[in-house]
């Protein structure tokens, strides 16, 4: 695969040197290509399908589909043969990436499941490029790298369902199983036998697989899930302590309180009156994907 032959920063914010875009359309048939791009495009198709060639690779592109294009790849668009096919794109030259970004040679040339909020703000990003006729010879303002800095990130992110399954089965069923346990509102304590049984595999087993896709036991998993609960009862409900700490499977308040703390560095009274004064929550070490549905 060729490799862009620009160099750009790494720092905490994205920096674009241009932008522009809009959009198009073709009738059935149309070709586009080959051509050798000469900076970042991103493209979402937005009606017909389309059949992408990059570097000797090819990808089938539907309706929602994203293609990111780098400089230097080699590439070809066949467009739908038989109804017309609308897209619309940008075109970007990049200063300064975020260095909480992957390598970008290691991103994804077609993104065939995005999140729903990708569409929106690229379509955003297109109405920016239209009200600034300038573009590309101005460079973007602060608050437009701001916007496609969020539309990478969201594209860049894995939906919540493919980060799900991607973890073994096993810990899968287990982690549903604790999180029918939250939703439920069951007073009953989890035992690792528990989550075993319901993972259909020894404990041992469990164990391992635990640590080696979330990084922890079952068993704190379990209880890193109460934690944030009780986290979102005490920003959000006029429930006690100790009735947070009932609420969330927690044997007695001092159970409670020293879970907590050792979890977030903070009482939990002391964490309710900082959100109330405007302070961010803590959130455990756990993915979004895992968290209770329900909260009370």
């Amino acid at each position: 695969m060729a490799k862009a032959t620009r160099h750009s920063a790494v720092g905490e914010t994205l920096e674009l040197a241009y932008l522009y875009g809009g959009s198009v359309g073709y009738r059935p048939g149309d070709t586009l290509g080959p051509r050798v791009l000469g900076d970042y495009e991103l493209v979402l198709i937005l009606d017909g399908h389309v059949s992408y060639s990059c570097n000797g690779e090819e990808f089938k592109a539907h309706p929602g589909t994203v293609i990111f294009s780098r400089m230097g790849f080699s590439e070809t668009y066949r467009w739908d043969p038989e109804r017309e096919t609308r897209h619309i794109y940008c075109h970007f030259d990049v200063d300064r990436v975020p260095s909480y970004w992957p390598v970008m040679g290691s991103w994804p040339i077609v993104f065939t499941r995005v999140d729903p909020v990708v569409a929106t703000l690229f379509h955003h990003v297109i109405q920016l490029c239209r009200s600034h006729p300038t573009w590309p010879s101005e460079r973007p303002s602060v608050t437009t790298c701001r916007v496609v800095e969020v539309l990478m990130t969201a594209l860049l992110q894995k939906p919540e369902s493919e980060l799900a399954l991607s973890r073994p089965e096993s810990v899968q069923r287990a982690t549903q199983y604790m999180r029918r346990v939250l939703d439920e509102a069951s007073l009953s304590p989890v035992t690792l036998k528990d989550l075993a049984d319901a993972a259909s595999i020894s404990p041992k087993h469990l164990c391992r697989l635990f640590h080696q896709s979330l990084g922890c036991s079952p068993m704190q998993a379990c209880r890193y899930l109460r934690l944030q609960l009780a986290v979102v009862l005490l920003s959000r409900s006029n429930l006690s302590v100790k009735q947070i700490g009932s609420r969330c499977g927690f044997t007695t308040p001092h159970h409670f309180s020293r879970c907590f703390a050792q979890t977030f560095g903070k009482a939990p009274s002391l964490v309710r009156r900082q959100v109330f004064a405007g302070q961010p929550p803590p959130v455990v070490p756990l993915p979004a994907d895992l968290m209770p549905r329900l909260y009370w």
